[in-house]
């Protein structure tokens, strides 16, 4: 008995310092997050794109809501596919509640079942079902050339992305600056997309 209750403690213990360490090093951010091509399930991180001050990088405050899935990385290329839609009219991201309002920043390129494009209402539910993940151009956090958004194989000759200013995991969050500026955040423990999170992620 005691022995189950130390190993409980002790995992219990790792995922706590994982939440309260700061890791900046990109490969071990990396190696903290759930892949697409290496789940079997469809993992999901939900959060909210916050603004950033141009010239302090201070991260200000709410922007949209935000669903983020990690499809796989390569060769120091993190490829990614997310959703952001508005706060509801009670000021607060439902996560479980997204079907019905409209959603942006899908990727021009990602082969979505149901994208909303222009003034239609799309799913925001990022699931395997719902994304072609195999076949689709997905954007990039490229760590080679410290760019954030989409390639040139999908928006020719050049993409169209930001800088990466910082990419590192912050008490219980994955977060990403871009020179835009925005800041991308998204509570490091991912969730089902078939269930997502009834109440406020931070």
């Amino acid at each position: 008995m005691w022995r189950a209750l130390i190993s409980i403690i002790a995992i219990a213990g790792a995922s706590s310092s994982v939440a309260a360490q700061t890791i900046t090093d990109p490969s071990e951010v990396v190696s903290h997050l759930k892949l697409w091509t290496q789940e079997t399930g469809d993992p999901v991180y939900y959060g909210e794109v916050r603004d950033v001050d141009a010239r302090s990088k201070r991260v200000g405050g709410h922007y949209q809501c935000l669903a983020l899935a990690f499809i796989k990385y390569d060769g120091g290329v993190l490829q990614y596919a997310h959703k952001m839609w508005s706060k509801s009219r009670d000021g607060s991201c439902h996560y479980d509640d997204v079907t019905s309002r409209k959603v942006g920043n899908h990727g021009a390129c990602v082969k979505d079942s149901n994208a909303g494009f222009g003034k239609a209402v799309g799913t925001a539910r990022m699931t395997k079902d719902n994304i072609d993940y195999e076949h689709s151009t997905f954007r990039t956090v490229d760590l080679n050339t410290r760019r954030v958004g989409e390639t040139k194989s999908c928006i020719p000759p050049r993409g169209a992305s930001a800088g990466l200013y910082s990419m590192r995991i912050v008490n219980g969050r994955f977060q990403i600056i871009t020179t835009r500026p925005l800041a991308y955040e998204v509570n490091i423990e991912p969730q089902d997309p078939h269930n997502p999170p009834t109440k406020p992620v931070f």
